[in-house]
């Protein structure tokens, strides 16, 4: 679930934060349970959102709070935006600095393509192998003499 943050940076260092703050934006931000360290780890999933959210909705890009402290943005800043979210230390907050019609759509889709990647899916159960039939046994074992009769026949013309 996405939550709006500007509140948060009212005081901050970050340039790109305060520039779009001023400009009339908002920043947001979306709470990715189990997400902690995917976006640094998997290059390729962080690219392709990156990607998508610029194309679909015009923002710049996304913040993690794997990536802090950096951009302006120290130590104290990001334990005030995890308590904000409620997140814990297996999760990742990722933020979003736009005009308010951008970034909430941003976060949407940012929500939309890392839910699911951050937990292992549970195995699927095995199914169990169904009772032959009657049918099916006397197959086997019909083929089963046959083979022995093929085998028993090569073996007699090697001797020979």
């Amino acid at each position: 679930m996405s939550k709006e943050l500007t509140s948060l940076f009212s005081q901050t260092a970050s340039h790109i934060i305060e520039g779009v703050i001023k400009s009339g934006g908002i920043v947001g931000g979306v709470k990715i349970i189990g997400g902690n360290g995917i976006l640094l780890k998997n290059n390729k999933l962080s690219n392709r959102v990156q990607k998508e959210i610029i194309a679909k909705t015009g923002v710049k890009g996304f913040i993690s709070t794997d990536e802090l402290p950096q951009y302006g943005i120290n130590a104290a800043d990001q334990k005030k935006i995890m308590v904000s979210c409620g997140a814990s230390d297996q999760d990742v907050v990722v933020l979003v600095a736009d005009q308010r019609e951008k970034v909430l759509p941003a976060l949407d889709i940012i929500a939309a393509r890392l839910t699911g990647k951050t937990r292992k899916a549970a195995p699927k159960p095995k199914k169990k192998a169904a009772k032959p039939t009657k049918k099916a046994e006397a197959k086997k074992a019909a083929k089963s003499k046959k083979e022995k009769k093929v085998f028993v026949k090569k073996k007699a013309r090697k001797k020979k």
